[in-house]
């Protein structure tokens, strides 16, 4: 049997998104592939990530961390591939040449996601809503949208990433937009593929099971963004 932990943040602990996308994306994984894990919830306020216990198993003081017996696995890819490997039932890559190489590519490729959507989510984070600039606001969501557009066309050609089953890509991508859409990105004016595939994945059993502990109504963050 398993012995799996997953270290993430307590959302209450995380200011405005409320969430940790990546560590979201792991436990979808962990959901999706049916497996028997704990969650260990830090708190970010109170530095718990970075505890002599937590830096014991990542010496970076990053989270998510995946625990599987005595076996630490840090980097988001790198526990997502690990799991892939260790647990091969319920794969989350196809079985096929061609459909693999997309949809690792298309996983790698959702990191240039990943790096805007933080860039953009980590000020929104860190500053005090009078202290907020709509003009940076601005600035960081451009790059932000540059990649959903990748990302609307991609989810124009097929049902997901790579054909039509669920990979690690469609989880990575999820986690984003879905944080995107509780700070108020409104997806059917602009992304109306992407609308499709977050309501698709919003019905997933796994979606259900770790929705975060987000208000109904989202914010207005991003409402009006370019």
């Amino acid at each position: 049997m398993p012995d799996l932990t997953l270290y993430m943040p307590d959302p209450a602990s995380i200011r405005v998104i409320e969430c940790s996308p990546p560590s979201w994306m792991v436990q979808l994984a962990l959901e999706e592939k049916e497996l028997d894990y704990q969650v260990r919830s830090l708190s970010f306020a109170a530095g718990e990530h970075r505890s002599p216990e937590m830096l014991a198993r990542n010496p970076r003081g990053t989270v998510p961390v995946l625990t599987d017996g005595p076996i630490a696995v840090y980097e988001t890819l790198a526990i997502v591939e690990y799991l892939e490997f260790a647990y091969p039932a319920a794969p989350l890559l196809p079985n096929t040449n061609p459909l693999r190489a997309l949809a690792l590519t298309r996983l790698h490729e959702s990191s240039h996601l990943k790096t805007a959507g933080m860039g953009l989510f980590s000020y929104l984070m860190k500053t005090r809503g009078l202290d907020l600039d709509p003009n940076e606001v601005d600035r960081l969501a451009v790059a932000f949208h540059d990649e959903l557009f990748y990302w609307e066309y991609y989810y124009g050609i097929s049902q997901f990433a790579a054909g039509s089953a669920l990979s690690y890509a469609d989880i990575s991508v999820f986690t984003y937009v879905a944080a995107a859409a509780h700070l108020g990105l409104p997806l059917d004016e602009r992304y109306p593929n992407l609308k499709r595939f977050y309501e698709r994945m919003k019905g997933r059993i796994s979606v259900v099971t770790t929705w975060p502990p987000w208000k109904p109504t989202p914010y207005a963050y991003l409402a009006e963004t370019m």
